[in-house]
């Protein structure tokens, strides 16, 4: 690559699918063959997660916890003392030592039987002290974090404000006192995981150099500190029972060693590059494999209803719509795994690639696709979609809790990132970087035709290879719309104005990568198969890349469509009724200012 750094994720000399996706270019090669799980790896997996199902199904009652909004007395402790905080940590610190994508099927299990006891899980594991031990070197920092580890106590991250969590800087502060030796911190942080029960927080705090350069840092800050305070428990529509809440920093003493001290890169970013790396992939443990979870949930009670249920004495199951809803929900729980399989096993197998880019995408491609399987669900099952599980109880239904599922699975899309605001970050920060300066393959990106797909030996039905040449021309077209763009408005500030064309930018590479790690993995599903080492079904895989690419396809469509009047938007040469552009900002500042459109409050009552 000619630009190896033009951001903050890239790595130079370690190659990512999306990465060279971004820049308009097709690696197939860096996808298939698709990665697999060795068979030791797997047994340690299965072994773990038939134990976490057993202790589950014995300690916690999921419908307890949703109607009490609590967790059981002591169960941090029995989890703890099981190891499941300390997922990959060494079984000298009580860990279990399981790989990524072991910790990941571990949460997946969780959340199956109880969503907050995942969140705990996931936070504790993805971005708590056993998460950061690893990476922090010898000295005061580490030793704290062994000790919380080896004491068996939740910890969490605290960075949002009450300001919001997509400032740049963050209003809570750290001030060098004793020469030094210590900092006082003083803020308010907000939708904090663990803080009415932790007894450990990596807290972002602003800190002014000499030069009066205010730097985002982290310092790690124990809960009976003098000034720390936990405030009472934050309610949520769902994950009730998951310890959420705030917390508030009064003038508290954290020694200089308790701080996280990293390098700076060429590359600012919102958090530090330890954190960063730590949400990445975290996201996935806390993020994705939740709602692969509830989108696997779904398909069963899907099955259940559709069963069971019929309409004028034909079986539900016979109607052409059930069969296509069932398909697409199929594909898409399909596209939702491979996409972390793809993220996870890949870095399992060692450090060749930079998976960073894939495991960042991964967070809205799961969640979203989650999101739309529950309600499609939702829609298929109706009125009873809809009741509670505690009111079909009542009257003898199947109690299924798909509407709790729905308001847990909503607040996937908003942890860790609101989804639009996230794609806004990654065409912002990432793929734009590779447009600005214009590229070294610009001219082929301009004038030159879609390279053909070469499949090298992927096995692939007729028409699952006409997929692959539709992703790779597609890919193409990416990189040349990118190029376009950036020609169009040569000011990079300018254009990171447009924010619905950055989202636009965004969602089709996430589609373009999720259509092609499906084909990656129904070739490597076939090749087990012929081989006979397949657990997972040869055609099934081919089907279902083949039902979520035919209707990725049409998303893709819609979403060209969509970039291209957006693009005309935002340089003014739109075709709206009446000529030029369609008024969104008039319109908006008007009803903030409450100057207009004045009917659309009519008739609302009013505090």
């Amino acid at each position: 690559m000619a630009h190896p750094t033009r951001n903050f994720i890239s790595d130079p000399g370690r190659p990512s699918f999306l990465e060279e996706l971004y820049q308009g270019r097709f690696r197939w090669d860096l996808l298939h063959p698709f990665p697999h799980q060795d068979t030791v790896d797997r047994a340690h997996g299965d072994e773990v997660v038939s134990a976490l199902r057993e202790f589950l199904r014995r300690r916690v009652d999921p419908v307890a916890v949703e109607a009490k909004g609590q967790l059981p007395d002591g169960l941090v402790t029995e989890l703890h003392d099981r190891g499941y905080l300390g997922l990959q940590l060494d079984q000298k610190l009580g860990g279990l030592e399981l790989s990524h994508f072991n910790t990941f099927r571990v949460l997946e299990a969780a959340a199956g039987w109880c969503f907050p006891v995942a969140l705990v899980l996931g936070i504790e594991n993805s971005v708590g002290a056993p998460a950061f031990l690893p990476v922090v070197p010898e000295g005061p920092l580490k030793e704290l974090l062994h000790r919380h580890v080896t004491a068996g106590g939740l910890s969490g991250t605290a960075d949002t404000e009450p300001d919001g969590a997509a400032n740049q800087r963050r209003f809570t502060t750290a001030e060098p006192v004793e020469d030094g030796a210590a900092y006082l911190l003083n803020g308010h942080k907000v939708f904090v995981g663990h803080a009415p029960v932790g007894t450990l927080f990596s807290v972002t705090a602003s800190v002014v150099d000499e030069d009066g350069a205010a730097q985002n840092r982290v310092f790690f800050v124990e809960a009976d500190t003098p000034g720390f305070g936990n405030g009472a428990a934050q309610e949520f529509s769902g994950i009730r029972g998951f310890p959420n809440g705030w917390i508030t920093l009064d003038n508290v003493r954290v020694p200089a060693g308790h701080q996280l001290v990293e390098a700076e890169g060429p590359h600012r970013s919102r958090l530090t590059p330890a954190v960063s790396r730590l949400v990445m992939r975290g996201r996935l443990h806390m993020i994705v494999a939740p709602s692969l979870a509830v989108a696997k949930r779904c398909l069963h009670w899907s099955r259940e209803f559709v069963n069971r249920r019929s309409v004028d004495g034909r079986p539900l199951g016979e109607y052409e719509e059930i069969r296509r809803q069932l398909a697409e929900s199929l594909s898409e729980a399909f596209a939702i795994e491979s996409v972390a399989r793809a993220a996870l096993l890949a870095e399992d197998g060692g450090p060749a690639r930079n998976l960073a880019f894939e495991q960042n995408a991964a967070k809205n491609i799961g969640s979203v696709i989650a999101g739309r399987i529950a309600d499609r669900t939702t829609s298929l099952l109706a009125a009873e979609g809809y009741e509670t599980a505690a009111s079909k109880a009542r009257r003898g239904a199947p109690a299924l809790p798909l509407e709790q599922a729905v308001r847990d699975v909503r607040n996937m899309r908003i942890s860790g990132g609101v989804d639009f605001q996230i794609d806004n970050w990654i065409s912002g920060r990432n793929i734009l970087s590779y447009y600005y300066p214009e590229p070294d393959h610009a001219q082929e990106l301009a004038a030159g035709p879609a390279p053909a797909a070469d499949p090298g030996d992927a096995v692939l039905t007729v028409r699952n290879r006409a997929h692959l040449d539709t992703v790779a021309a597609e890919v193409h077209r990416f990189g040349r719309t990118c190029l376009s763009l950036a020609r169009r408005c040569p000011d990079r500030a300018r254009l990171s104005l447009q924010e619905r064309v950055l989202i636009l930018v965004s969602q089709l590479s996430a589609e373009l990568l999720t259509m092609s790690t499906v084909l990656a993995r129904a070739a490597g599903m076939s090749a087990a198969a012929a081989d006979g080492h397949g657990d997972e079904g040869d055609g099934d895989g081919q089907r279902l890349a083949d039902v979520y690419c035919t209707a990725a396809r049409h998303r893709l469509a819609d979403l060209w469509q969509r970039l291209d009047h957006a693009v005309a938007e935002g340089d003014g040469s739109g075709d709206g009724a009446g000529g030029g552009t369609a008024d969104f900002a008039g319109l908006s500042t008007a009803w903030l200012a409450e100057t207009g459109p004045r009917h659309l409050s009519d008739d609302l009552p009013t505090a």
